[in-house]
């Protein structure tokens, strides 16, 4: 699956689609299957709305091999693609995150959590808590769970962000 270019002209029609107002970004560790990195990209649907056009991006490339021989061979790479909407319901500094969407994802190799590898679509829906901490950053958990379709038929798997969320404007 090539993601790259899907992200970026998804990412520019979301943001051409929404009232003016500044994005936020998001870079986070990610967690399951593997370990990689989450970077995602969002723009309020109207200035001062709590809801928000995001794309996600994941590349998850260490396997837990990379830390413990637990028996089982050296999963591939894991490369993701989120699309849909996330809510930050603010109040007194901390917030209640809120995503869901469509997914797809490329598990190369003997993957983890899925039976074959190849390419998968699916949808997925998520939940956080975040900090702001001063000057547009905010930080904290998120908890995704993802169901999908591909060569293996039936996927439902977990998926654990906690990172920074810049969002210029806000204090």
């Amino acid at each position: 699956m090539r993601f790259g270019l899907a992200f970026a002209v998804l990412v520019a029609a979301a943001c051409l689609g929404c009232e003016t107002s500044a994005p936020s970004v998001g870079l986070a560790p990610s967690l399951l299957p593997n370990l990689g990195l989450a970077v995602s990209l969002s723009t309020p649907v109207r200035a001062a709305s709590a809801w928000e056009l995001e794309a996600r991006f994941t590349d998850q490339f260490l396997d837990d091999k990379s830390f413990a021989d637990n028996g089982f061979p050296e999963a591939g790479n894991w490369t993701q693609l989120d699309l849909g909407l996330l809510r930050l319901a603010w109040q007194d500094g901390r917030a209640w995150s809120t995503r869901f969407g469509l997914l797809g994802f490329e598990a190369r190799g003997d993957p983890n959590m899925v039976e074959e590898g190849g390419d998968y679509l699916g949808l997925y829906f998520g939940v956080g808590r975040f900090t702001l901490f001063g000057n547009g950053l905010a930080f904290g958990p998120e908890l995704t769970l993802v169901a999908a379709h591909g060569p293996d038929p039936r996927v439902l798997i977990p998926q654990l962000t906690w990172g920074l969320r810049w969002m210029p404007g806000k204090r």
